[in-house]
């Protein structure tokens, strides 16, 4: 959730203060937007939150007089009195923040929201309150509650221009989270400092009886550049308060479901067909969020993209491709898995070293791949591989069996050896909650296996430097699935 509400804390708190066109004038000088924000988080035995926003925008001066006149604006023709007015500003902002706090994953109730400071004209005060189902999450996999916090307000993961942004931000931000009776505090974000030029960005908090109040204060000059944003937030990661309780929460996660299939017919000269069938099957709302989005990009676009991706991805990597073709499948079947076939003549893809090919991949999927904090889904990730071989052919090595365990997450490889083919079946199941360190206590030991052959008539190898790439190629393909779900 920390991604979506972030943005949305960094943007739209902002509004209506920021325009939509800069349009840069010679004589262009850039404003500072100031604004204190506090935001108090009363949390429930059940996880459930009462939670208060208020924000203060405080700068530009002549940028808030220009919002308070277009608020009062009807009240000059006489057509609505100034409560009115307020009142109509009220609700539009209650709609922006349910809508922009809903889509960030919030589920809300008893939403209201009251404006200030309009007739005085000092500033605008903002204060949205409302309850947050399920605002703190159980996780058993750790017998600990957690609770979410940006201090970054967002800029941590905002997509940023390479010219960055024409104007100045100067906010300080408090959070106030008071844990529910007879809890233990286990951890809270710690004090934190980066500067960048001009720019900044401090943390630090203080833990009162069971209250935690963790600040930021957060200066970013302006047209400060990507690389900025990423000296000052990349290297930040403490977003969490976490809590013991005398009782246990409801867990509420979904399932990540997915089977990948890959074939590898090897050919006497050397050359591969390269087939892969991977089918997404849960969950099952962001399977159908995933349709629809392929559709309303048009599917030949999107399978002309993935042909296209992919085969410029193995070009660029020494391997040649004679032939490519990719259909989307299950698109207008509401609960069938969504399907991405795909199928590459290939030469040049497998490693020629001392002698032999060598084909290597990634049993484990790729899970550990990108993984930050905890994993939020329950994850079942099963690959079958088969390559096929000519006759003629030696078998001179395949993976070993492999059951491996933690703490209830598992892998599992499965290896089956005919006389001209190798079958693997590599199953990845993580619990729900698992953290990055266990999970890659787990895996990290099992990311690369390998199949070693010979063929009937040998023919020449990959240099070193396509014998080192394609390997990255073998792997990249094989997570490649992945990698094209996490790409939303």
């Amino acid at each position: 959730m920390r991604k979506p509400l972030a943005v949305f804390l960094a943007v739209v708190l902002l509004v209506p203060l920021i325009g939509s066109g800069f349009g840069l004038s010679q004589d262009f000088k850039p404003k500072t937007y100031s604004q204190e924000f506090v935001f108090t988080i009363e949390i429930m035995p059940n996880g459930d939150a009462s939670i208060t926003m208020k924000t203060v925008l405080l700068g530009p001066k002549d940028e808030i007089q220009k919002q308070i006149d277009m608020i009062l604006n009807e009240t000059r023709n006489g057509n609505m009195t100034v409560e009115e007015a307020i009142a109509r500003f009220e609700k539009e902002q209650l709609r922006r923040y349910i809508e922009s706090l809903t889509q960030s994953g919030m589920n809300l109730t008893n939403e209201s929201i009251k404006a200030y400071g309009i007739q005085e004209g000092n500033n605008i005060t903002v204060v949205f309150s409302a309850v947050a189902i399920n605002f703190a999450k159980y996780y058993s996999y750790s017998d600990y509650w957690e609770v979410q916090v940006d201090p970054t307000r967002g800029y941590a993961n905002l997509n940023i221009p390479d010219t960055g942004l024409p104007f100045a931000v100067d906010i300080n931000n408090t959070f106030i989270i008071k844990l529910p009776e007879n809890s233990t505090l286990i951890s809270y974000p710690r004090p934190f400092i980066k500067q960048y030029n001009a720019s900044r960005f401090s943390v630090s908090s203080e833990v009162e009886g069971g209250t935690v109040v963790v600040k930021s204060s957060i200066y970013l000059e302006p047209f400060l550049p990507p690389e900025g944003y990423k000296e000052l937030f990349g290297d930040y990661k403490d977003y969490y308060i976490r809590y013991k309780a005398p009782y246990k929460g409801e867990e509420h996660y979904q399932s990540s479901v997915m089977n990948e299939y890959v074939t590898l017919d090897i050919y006497a000269n050397g050359s591969v067909r390269l087939h892969m069938r991977d089918e997404y099957i849960e969950p099952k709302e962001e399977v159908r969020a995933r349709k629809a989005e392929i559709i309303s990009y048009g599917v030949q676009n999107v399978t002309e993209f993935i042909l296209r991706t992919y085969s410029l991805a193995l070009g660029y990597q020494g391997v040649l491709v004679d032939d490519g073709k990719v259909k989307i499948l299950g698109l207008n079947e509401t609960d069938a898995p969504l399907v991405i076939d795909a199928e590459y003549i290939l030469r040049n893809f497998t490693r020629y070293e001392n002698g032999s090919y060598v084909y290597q991949f990634d049993p484990t999927l790729g899970i550990t791949n990108g993984l930050t904090d905890r994993v939020e889904y329950e994850v079942n990730h099963t690959l079958y591989l088969t390559l096929n071989f000519p006759e003629g052919a030696e078998i001179l090595e395949v993976p070993d069996n492999i059951t491996a365990e933690l703490k209830g997450n598992r892998l599992t490889v499965r290896v089956f050896r005919e006389r001209n083919s190798v079958r693997v079946v590599s199953n990845v199941f993580i619990r729900y909650g698992a953290t990055v360190e266990d999970v890659n206590a787990l895996l990290s030991n099992y990311t690369s296996a390998t199949v070693r052959y010979t063929l009937p008539a040998e023919r020449g190898g990959l240099s070193e430097t396509q014998q080192a790439i394609a390997v990255a190629v073998a792997l990249i393909l094989l997570v490649g699935a992945v990698a094209f779900w996490k790409r939303r």
